[in-house]
């Protein structure tokens, strides 16, 4: 359920739709097929690590052990960029479909979007501040009404289809009424796709509060990457065929999310339970990278990356409240002030579409040269072309050629300044070690490989952070 609250999949199968449409035409439902495929083989080479270095550093920890410890540094920085700035936005965006949802529906003039995000980050804060125990029962909660309310409107759709019927022709290649798809457009949403279901990690760094982590962190990668990967293809399908495949190029056009405009027609004066499948995706998806962020910083305090009091946690709740505290901070600043500069959309577009990507890319594609180094020479005697070649080599091709598709030619302003923003801070990492290197401040480097190692060992006895889930 951690992971799967990360993915969000409310968010993934209703707030992209139609970029996905308008990419792929009524072939969507194929390119989420055909998406879900590639991050089961980037799934499975996470699974190499999860299971030789169970750690809360998740990613930091990987690269550290298999790289270098200064590739691990770099990959926590630019782990900055992608979980723990997801809350602030996510609210932010909630509160203004909310916003346009209650005034057009119900005429209230009053609500705000920045009434969610002041009333959402304490609540949000307070489920790190109580334990994990309490925050993954409230992913539980959230995430299970999410999975069946967009299961349920994908179901729905496909009881109910708009113009052109019922068809499994959705998945035939080809199929393309309305002239829509290209096969550059294809092979866009299907990169879209594989970005959309990016989160499938977010239980890693739950390792030391989980029983048997080895065991239980590979499977609930593997389990939450097809479970909601089904949903997803499930959810497509009924929005194309609920909306008509013979009316596809209206549902591109059309000005409310085409998951609300089904809704209003299939369920009529319960259309809102889709809108709440939106309110319990944003904020499953914030409880859980708070989860995946403040443990990374855990880890980075512990190791001596970060100062020693990230490393510290509460006497009773064992849980790291400095972490807590600044992902609180930084959420306050990333969900009300650029919101409110930039518009709510347009910064969750802009940050957690386009920066956020560049960030993930980066982390998945180290990580993967990680897997290929660690088993060529360390682990050769676990050595396998497909797991360790293949997989890691192949989804790194896909992510790299991500990057071209998304951003050659440049998108619109402001999304077109993402990679000045994830390279400037890529650069300032880099001149944060060259600085320490030349300052001889690099002890740390060997502490933290030390630190690691430890914890390692003993996290396969017991754990280290709050009690097991």
């Amino acid at each position: 359920m951690q992971n799967v609250a990360n993915i969000a999949p409310a968010i993934s199968g209703f707030f992209f739709t139609q970029t996905l449409v308008g990419s792929a035409g009524a072939q969507a439902p194929l390119a989420y097929v055909i998406g879900l495929a590639i991050v089961v083989a980037l799934g499975s080479c996470l699974v190499q690590l999860a299971r030789n270095f169970p750690s809360a550093g998740g990613y930091f920890t990987y690269v550290n052990r298999t790289l270098g410890p200064r590739l691990g540094f770099l990959t926590g920085w630019m782990f900055v960029l992608y979980s723990p700035v997801v809350t602030g936005p996510s609210l932010a965006f909630l509160g203004q479909i909310l916003e346009a949802e209650l005034r057009g529906n119900y005429g209230w003039q009053w609500f705000h979007w920045w009434m969610i995000v002041a009333a959402g980050i304490p609540l949000v804060a307070y489920t790190g501040y109580a334990g994990v125990s309490f925050s993954i029962r409230s992913i539980v909660i959230v995430g299970t009404a999410e999975i069946l309310i967009v299961a349920a409107l994908g179901i729905s759709g496909l009881l109910s289809p708009g113009p052109g019927g019922f068809s499994f022709r959705p998945f035939t290649p080809g199929f393309n009424p309305g002239g829509i798809a290209s096969f550059s457009g294809f092979v866009l949403a299907v990169v879209l796709t594989v970005q959309g279901l990016t989160g499938w990690e977010g239980a890693v760094p739950l390792a030391e509060e989980t029983i048997d982590p080895r065991r239980n962190v590979p499977r609930s990668i593997i389990a939450s990457i097809m479970i909601i990967g089904a949903m997803l293809v499930i959810a497509m399908w009924g929005q194309v065929v609920g909306w008509g495949t013979d009316n596809i190029k209206a549902l591109v056009a059309s000005a409310e999310l085409p998951a609300l405009v089904l809704a209003h027609r299939v369920w009529g004066t319960l259309w809102w339970i889709a809108l709440l499948a939106i309110f319990t995706s944003s904020f499953g998806v914030s409880f859980a990278c708070q989860n995946v962020a403040t443990r990374m910083w855990f880890a980075m305090g512990r190791a001596g990356v970060l100062p020693k009091e990230f490393g510290r946690v509460h006497p009773k709740r064992r849980t790291p409240t400095l972490a807590v505290t600044a992902q609180t901070v930084l959420s306050i600043l990333v969900g009300l002030l650029l919101p409110a500069l930039m518009g709510p959309r347009e910064f969750f577009i802009f940050l957690v579409g386009f920066v956020l990507v560049l960030a993930v890319i980066f982390v998945y594609v180290v990580a993967n040269i990680g897997i290929i180094r660690y088993f060529w020479t360390k682990a050769r005697g676990e050595f396998s072309w497909l797991r360790h070649i293949l997989f890691p080599a192949g989804t790194s091709l896909v992510l790299v050629y991500s990057l071209y598709v998304s951003f050659i030619p440049p998108p619109a302003s402001p999304n077109n300044w993402a990679p000045w923003v994830a390279g400037l801070w890529l650069v300032l990492g880099i001149a944060i070690l060259w600085w320490m290197k030349l300052a001889g401040k690099e002890d740390w480097l060997s502490r933290a490989a030390e630190v690691i190692t430890e914890h390692e060992q003993a996290v396969a006895e017991t754990p280290r952070l709050g009690s097991p889930i």
